[in-house]
């Protein structure tokens, strides 16, 4: 048996995490099987940059899990509740071969929009939960960092101010929790159309705090704070 590595049995022990939790309900999980021929971090890395992708960071090396594609979908058991989350992280490498998502050159976008799309990889998808987000990797020409983005395609994309590790760093925290990207991008949460962003993200910290407390929710709720104090 293919032993784990520590990013990888951390996002196990999320699923399983939710799983033991009595205030949870797990609606469906997913720990897909290790694409071993895709090999290690180095290995991967280096055959994307053989068939002409963009260079990686060799910081990205350090969060590579081997997973084809591991998440879960859940909310809170309280039907009165209206807490969430879901996470489907793809395989990185399969996720950047895989290209830009089919829907990157609809008519309805602006050409300036349609260049962003066909750079995106996606990486965490949501089609489960239907709640038309997702969060992908755009990669830039010139050996410059790939950025990270999230979409909704109810508000469109948002570039965050985060690294692909401390996305699925997040992730982990959260466990997938809905609108915790928004704590790292530019949007305002204090105007009005925006306010029950703010609110959702702090009943899901609340609720996290309360059913995880080994896990420090502290500096997310100091964001949180900062983004709704103006």
């Amino acid at each position: 048996m293919t032993e784990l590595s520590t990013i990888e049995q951390r996002f196990v022990q999320v699923i399983e995490d939710l799983i033991a939790s009595p205030a949870v309900t797990v609606l469906s999980s997913n720990q897909g099987d290790l694409l071993k021929r895709a090999g290690d971090a180095q290995k991967a890395f280096e055959h994307l940059a053989s068939q002409g992708y963009a260079a990686l960071p060799e910081e990205m090396q350090h969060c590579f899990m081997r997973f084809r594609e591991v998440g879960a979908h859940w909310q809170a058991s309280d039907p009165e509740s209206e807490i969430g989350g879901e996470f489907n992280l793809l395989h990185l490498a399969e996720s950047i071969r895989m290209g830009p998502p089919p829907w990157h050159d609809r008519d309805e976008w602006s050409p300036g929009q349609q260049d962003l799309f066909s750079r995106f990889r996606i990486f965490d998808t949501h089609s489960k939960s239907g709640s038309g987000t997702l969060g992908s990797l755009r990669m830039a020409p010139f050996d410059v960092a790939p950025e990270v983005w999230f979409y909704d395609n109810t508000r469109g994309p948002f570039k965050l101010k985060i690294s692909y590790c401390s996305y699925l760093d997040n992730v982990r925290i959260t466990k997938g929790g809905h609108y915790w990207q928004y704590l790292f991008s530019d949007i305002s949460l204090t105007e009005p159309g925006n306010t029950y962003i703010a609110s959702h993200i702090r009943k899901l910290l609340d609720f996290l705090e309360i059913e995880f407390p080994d896990v420090d929710y502290g500096p997310l709720l100091d964001r949180l704070s900062l983004k709704t104090s103006h």
